[in-house]
């Protein structure tokens, strides 16, 4: 970490990086520029980013927290402009988890008091605190009519199908017998999500609760007792970010669009419990190649004398393995005007090569040394794609790969990763990946696997690509319509 850091500032001193000149870049000038994106410093930001130290970077988590650091401490360095929150490099993102009070939540009847957890759960996706009291009625058999109305209904294992039915005929909750013989149930309590907004009060859905067979047994006992079921929530609320910076662009008038170019920089953390000495998913290929790789492409851009015409907008997105959130969110709350980014370059995984002679299946689909996948060249925008292919060939010739450059692609690989939410909102993309390997979301994925070298060409190619597009006299169109 020392060595990385002591980099970043001798390099500083060796450049005096001071603010861009009105020069506009030109794709010439570019290519001699390329070769600030150099394997040896790719493998010293990735030797922080996947350490050990950082325990697989999950969101959110402090290890998380020291790689947003490190990024926004070298965009610093390099004098890019802050484009997070407040006059930051951090955009915050808000997540939030409802659960269930063990203590509070109970079932009473007579004298019957159970307890969350040791003998009942309830079944909800989002829980709402609040009350209900009315009289228990079991439910032995079908009917095409309940006369539920008012009351709490126990219901057979057997009967489960007729949930809906039973609440749509007014059913206060609903309360089935579990289908075994455990005395204990384990209530499943959500994982932090993005919030959704303000914390409102909200009416409780009708309650569906599954009760130990004991438990039930006892219930039905008591039919037509009145009872009163209280859900009792607490709310946790943590906090994650994206990183966010600007390279503003030379020409008066383009510069106020943008090249959006991204990674998401979180990966899955680690487990205790997997066997073995080793326990963190270092994530060195997932994402840590396309995060080091945007920091290079930024570092190429900010530390230039010229600028290409439109900004470069960068963006390191948090929580991906969890379902995008760091770029639904930022697509929801952009930090740069609504319909000012022209295109987005997304890099994820491009750090891998299958060796000649590999016949493990799991690297069936890995890319060799010269190759990676490109997709969503020909499902947006026809000049966008041309421009991608275009500067491959008269740069560095590496082999583009359109295997899953298709929406019929069975992998499905366009909606997985965090381009699709630009997609979405009309932005045409270009997504590199070199494809699934035998460490994907294990952790064999570390940085001694890594071909740097292969890892250099393609972050050489991603930053070109960015200046031509940025140059481009109009923004590429979006001229097919984005379908599943």
């Amino acid at each position: 970490m020392k060595r990385t850091f002591l980099l970043a500032l001798a390099t500083t001193a060796l450049f005096g990086f001071t603010n861009p000149q009105s020069t506009s870049l030109s794709y010439e000038v570019a290519t001699k520029n390329a070769s600030v994106i150099s394997s040896e410093t790719l493998k010293d930001y990735l030797t922080f980013i996947a350490a050990d130290a950082l325990m697989g970077r999950d969101t959110p988590s402090p290890g998380l927290d020291a790689a947003a650091n490190f990024i926004a401490f070298n965009l610093k360095t390099w004098g890019a402009k802050p484009a997070g929150d407040n006059g930051t490099y951090f955009q915050n993102i808000q997540l939030e988890r409802e659960y269930l009070n063990k203590t509070s939540t109970r079932i009473i009847a007579g004298d019957v008091t159970l307890s969350l957890g040791k003998d009942f759960m309830v079944n909800a996706r989002k829980f709402v605190s609040g009350r209900v009291a009315g009289p228990l009625e079991t439910i032995t058999k079908k009917s095409d009519q309940y006369d539920v109305r008012g009351k709490i209904v126990l219901l057979g294992a057997s009967l489960g199908s007729e949930i809906d039915q039973i609440v749509k005929s007014g059913a206060l909750a609903v309360i089935i017998s579990a289908d075994s013989s455990s005395q204990t149930l384990y209530q499943n309590e959500p994982g932090l999500r993005p919030a959704t907004g303000p914390a409102v009060d909200a009416p409780m859905p009708t309650p569906i609760i599954t009760a130990s067979i004991n438990s039930f047994q006892r219930l039905t006992s008591l039919s037509d007792t009145k009872a009163l079921i209280t859900l009792a929530t607490n709310r946790d609320i943590q906090m994650t970010r994206n990183v966010v910076a600007i390279a503003e662009g030379s020409d008066s008038k383009l510069k106020a669009e943008y090249v959006a170019v991204g990674a998401h920089y979180d990966h899955v953390g680690f487990d205790p419990n997997l066997p073995g000495p080793d326990k963190i998913y270092n994530g060195a290929d997932d994402d840590g190649s396309g995060t080091v790789s945007v920091m290079n492409i930024a570092k190429a851009f900010l530390t230039s004398s010229a600028r290409p015409k439109r900004s470069m907008l960068f963006v390191w997105h948090c929580g991906e393995e969890k379902g995008l959130w760091g770029s639904d969110y930022y697509n929801s709350h952009l930090t740069v005007p609504k319909g000012s980014i022209v295109a987005q370059l997304n890099i994820d995984m491009i750090g891998r090569s299958r060796k000649a002679g590999d016949t493990d299946p799991r690297n069936k689909s890995l890319t060799g040394p010269n190759a990676v996948y490109v997709i969503g060249t020909t499902m947006m925008s026809t000049r966008l794609g041309e421009i991608v292919h275009a500067v491959n060939g008269k740069y560095l010739k590496l082999d583009y790969d359109k295997l899953y450059d298709d929406p019929k692609d069975p992998n499905q690989f366009f909606y997985r990763s965090d381009h699709y939410n630009y997609a979405k909102n009309g932005i045409p993309i270009c997504f590199w990946f070199d494809g699934e390997h035998e460490d994907y979301h294990q952790v064999g994925d570390e940085v001694s696997k890594i071909d740097f070298t292969k890892m250099e060409r393609i972050a050489r190619t991603v930053y070109l690509t960015g200046v031509t597009v940025a140059n481009e006299p109009v923004r590429p169109s979006v001229d097919k319509k984005l379908g599943r």
